[in-house]
């Protein structure tokens, strides 16, 4: 596995552990309609919980139609990488310093603020007021992201 650099746009996936709702073919919908009109060819990932696990679905089901785009998880912890495999896979992978360089107890919070810096768009699914991904999809809406929520 190598690390992806690509030079188009960048989108990404914060969503609470849990899927509410059946929300798969909004998602594909919506992931479609960013490589079209929005020229998005590099989608991030974080690999926890149900929602990740249906965007890398969705983002591997986009790929056999448009081979171009790729699927990069983003780690929080360098141990991340080994539990992965079929579960979460990706095209490459990044380990941003922000992560690293934090102490554990706080490298997914660091890890999400550099994804939340860093694209161009995020594809959400929050439901409540709180938690991890409530707080980075909170950061790249002030940072002027455009935020895509799909909550049924």
């Amino acid at each position: 596995m190598e690390i992806y650099y690509l030079w188009g746009k960048y989108a990404l996936f914060f969503g609470h552990r849990n899927v509410y709702g059946n929300i798969d073919q909004e998602l594909e919908k919506q992931v479609e309609k960013l490589i079209i009109q929005e020229n998005i060819d590099t989608f991030w990932i974080g690999g926890y919980g149900e929602f990740d696990k249906l965007a890398s679905r969705t983002v591997r089901k986009m790929q056999e139609k448009y081979p171009v785009i790729r699927l990069i998880l983003i780690i929080a912890y360098a141990g991340q990488l080994h539990r992965f495999g079929d579960e979460f896979p990706f095209d490459g992978f990044d380990y941003p310093p922000e992560a690293e360089n934090a102490p554990q107890k706080f490298a997914i919070s660091a890890r999400n603020h550099y994804m939340a810096e860093n694209c161009d768009m995020v594809i959400s699914h929050i439901v409540h007021d709180y938690g991890g991904a409530y707080d980075a999809v909170r950061t790249a809406k002030s940072k002027g992201k455009i935020i895509i929520n799909l909550v049924k």
